[in-house]
C-alpha cells in the first residue's frame, strides 16, 4: 500500500511538473501585428444614436436538434426576435462550429458541439449581425470546422470575430458604422490550462484558433481600432467558471480593458448571469448567461447572490456628443428565462412578479459591484456618464 502511494505521488508530481513546463513554454501571445478590422455599416433607427445588442451563449445544438428539426431553425428566436431586430447591431457569442462537416479532433471531451450550417441563416434572419467566436467550443470540429463556420456565416451575411486562420485574423475585430457613429468590437477568450495545452484552442502565427486574452495585445488592439476611426470600443471576454460566481480573472480583464481604452466590457461563459460592475465610469457585464443554447442545462441551487439562473440581453445605447465624439449613456438589461426544461430552447423574457423579483436581485447584487441597476418599465437600466465622461 505504501509503495503504491509513493508511486502514485511520484506520478502526480511528474505530471504537475510536465504541465508546468508546457504551460510556461507555450507562447502566451502571438506577434504584435493584427489584420485590418472588418467593417459593417447600418442605418440608425434614431439619428445620432446607436443601439448595440449583446446576447450570451448561443447555439442550436445537442438536445435542441430534435425540436428544431420539427419546429424549424427560427423557433428558438421567436420570443426575442423583435428585441434583436430592433437593435441597430446585434452580437451573439456563438458557442459551436456552424458546420455539417469537420471532425471531432480531441481524444476525449465530454461536451463536443456542432450546429447545423443552416442555422447561420436563421441567426441572420433573427436579426443578428455579428458572431463572436472567441470561446472554448469554436474548435470542437477542428480547423476545418472553423473554416466552414466562417464561410457559412459570411454566406448568411454575418460577420465573425474572435477566431480565424491565424492570430492576426482572430484579433482583427470589427468596426460598425451606424449613421456615422463608429463603434469597434473585439473578442477574446481567457487563457486556461485545459483550453491551451490540451485543446490547442488559441490561434498562433500559423495556426487557426481563437483570440487569446493577453497583454499587450489587448492594449494594441484597442488602440488599432481607435486609429482606424472607432469612437467607442467594446471588448467581449469569454471568461470565468461554469455555474460559478464572478472570478477574479473576469473582474481583472474587465478593468484592464477599460484601463487600455475600452468603453464597455461584455462577458460570457459561466452559463448563468452575473451582476453588472462599474469601473472608472464604464460598465462591465460580468456574464450574460445563456441565450438560445441547446444543452439541457441544470438548475443552480447554490445560494450565492452573484449568480442568477437566467439569461440577459444587454442593449448598449450610444449617442453623438454635442462637443464631438460619442459615448454610451445607458445600458439596458432584459432578463430571460433560459432553462430548457422550462422554455424548450426558446428564451422567454420575464414578465410580472418574476421580472420584478429578478430586477430587484440584479440591482442588489450589482450595487455591491458599484452599478446601480434601476427598474425602468420592466428593464434593468444602468445610467452611464455618457458625454460627461472623460474622453478617450
Amino acid at each position: 500500500m505504501r509503495v503504491a502511494a509513493t508511486i502514485a505521488g511520484a506520478l502526480a508530481a511528474f505530471v504537475a511538473l510536465w504541465t508546468a513546463i508546457v504551460w510556461s513554454w507555450h507562447p502566451r501571445r502571438d506577434a504584435e501585428a493584427a489584420a485590418e478590422p472588418l467593417t459593417l455599416t447600418r442605418a440608425p433607427s434614431v439619428p445620432g444614436e446607436a443601439t448595440l445588442l449583446f446576447a450570451g451563449d448561443t447555439a442550436e445544438i445537442d438536445f435542441a436538434l430534435p425540436t428544431v428539426e420539427v419546429l424549424g431553425l427560427m423557433y428558438p428566436f421567436g420570443s426575442t426576435i423583435d428585441l434583436v431586430r430592433g437593435a441597430d447591431v446585434a452580437v451573439a457569442n456563438h458557442e459551436a462550429p456552424l458546420t455539417d462537416g469537420g471532425r471531432d479532433v480531441h481524444l476525449y471531451r465530454k461536451y463536443v458541439y456542432r450546429a447545423p450550417a443552416a442555422s447561420a441563416r436563421a441567426l441572420a434572419d433573427a436579426g443578428f449581425d455579428i458572431l463572436q467566436l472567441a470561446n472554448n467550443h469554436t474548435l470542437d470540429y477542428g480547423a476545418e470546422g472553423l473554416d466552414e463556420t466562417i464561410a457559412n456565416a459570411e454566406r448568411a451575411g454575418l460577420v465573425t470575430i474572435g477566431a480565424g486562420r491565424d492570430a492576426a485574423s482572430a484579433r482583427r475585430g470589427v468596426i460598425v458604422d451606424v449613421g456615422g457613429l463608429r463603434v469597434g468590437i473585439l473578442a477574446y477568450c481567457e487563457r486556461q490550462l485545459l483550453f491551451d495545452v490540451y485543446m490547442g484552442l488559441f490561434a498562433r502565427a500559423h495556426r487557426a484558433g481563437v483570440a487569446m486574452a493577453a497583454e499587450p495585445d489587448l492594449r494594441r488592439d484597442i488602440a488599432r481600432l481607435r486609429a482606424r476611426g472607432a469612437e467607442l470600443v467594446v471588448v467581449s471576454f469569454h471568461v470565468g467558471d461554469n455555474y460559478a460566481p464572478p472570478t477574479r480573472a473576469a473582474r481583472s480583464w474587465g478593468a484592464r480593458a477599460i484601463d487600455d481604452g475600452a468603453d464597455l466590457v461584455v462577458d460570457h461563459h459561466p452559463h448563468v448571469a452575473h451582476p453588472i460592475a462599474m469601473y472608472q465610469g464604464r460598465a462591465i457585464a460580468l456574464s450574460l448567461g445563456n441565450y438560445a443554447f441547446g444543452t439541457p442545462g441544470r438548475f443552480f441551487r447554490r445560494a450565492d447572490p452573484d449568480i442568477f439562473d437566467l439569461g440577459l440581453l444587454a442593449l448598449a445605447h450610444a449617442r453623438r456628443c454635442p462637443s464631438g465624439g460619442a459615448a454610451f449613456d445607458r445600458l439596458e438589461l432584459v432578463p430571460m428565462a433560459v432553462h430548457n426544461e422550462r422554455v424548450r430552447y426558446r428564451p422567454e423574457p420575464l414578465t410580472g412578479a418574476e421580472l420584478t423579483t429578478a430586477l430587484r436581485k440584479l440591482r442588489d447584487a450589482s450595487l455591491r459591484w458599484g452599478a446601480d441597476v434601476r427598474d425602468v418599465d420592466g428593464r434593468g437600466v444602468v445610467t452611464l456618464p455618457g458625454c460627461s465622461a472623460v474622453p478617450r
